[in-house]
């Protein structure tokens, strides 16, 4: 048997994942069966399980690695020299503009996670790392913004996060519903307008 170059086994698994993605995200991960991502893929069986034991670790794979390319796309929205309320106001464009071109794979996909991370505890780690990861980036940003008197030193920055992550999720969670999806620019208005008073001087929309 011909040896596969590493960048092959790379290329075939982002592939997989990102078939998969699509697949976990219009069935659901219940209703989704190898068979259903195989045929969609145009791959036999074998060649998925190649990369993947079963479905159960596809579908934390596919998690992991939409979580991560979230991540990465929120972390680089902004410039190291920017001053902070650009940066707050570049993670929600980004934020906004995931929402409004298509990000129905991730929504749909997190919200399969939840449902399913009582019956796949590794799901929930996934989903922790990921808040963790996220809260965190907003955390040393308002820490250094107050730090700079850019924000209001009295207030306290775990619990502004904390209900602006809240708030975040539920705006996304609309966009699921038809009929009651949120354009990006005013998923920035409505954020901007309810933690206006976190920022001393801002960006307004």
């Amino acid at each position: 048997m011909p040896k596969v170059s590493s960048v092959y086994e790379q290329t075939q698994k982002k592939r997989i994942l990102e078939g998969a993605a699509g697949v976990f995200a219009s069935e659901g991960y219940r209703q989704t069966t190898i068979d259903r991502i195989s045929s969609v893929l145009n791959l036999s069986k074998g060649a998925i399980y190649i990369y993947f034991k079963s479905k159960e670790e596809l579908f934390v794979s596919t998690l992991r690695s939409i979580y991560e390319k979230r991540y990465i796309m929120l972390s680089s929205a902004y410039e190291k020299t920017d001053p902070l309320p650009l940066k707050f106001g570049k993670i929600l464009d980004r934020l906004g503009n995931l929402v409004g071109l298509d990000d129905y794979v991730y929504i749909r996909l997190s919200v399969e996670g939840f449902l399913e991370s009582d019956r796949i505890p590794e799901l929930q780690l996934i989903k922790t790392d990921y808040y963790n990861r996220f809260y965190g980036l907003l955390y040393d940003l308002f820490n250094r913004g107050q730090a700079e008197g850019q924000i209001n030193p009295g207030l306290d920055i775990s619990s502004i996060i904390a209900v602006l992550m809240a708030a975040l999720d539920g705006l996304m969670l609309h966009s699921l519903v038809r009929g009651r999806g949120i354009d990006p620019k005013r998923i920035r208005t409505i954020v901007f307008e309810t933690f206006s008073g976190v920022l001393k001087t801002g960006v307004r929309p």
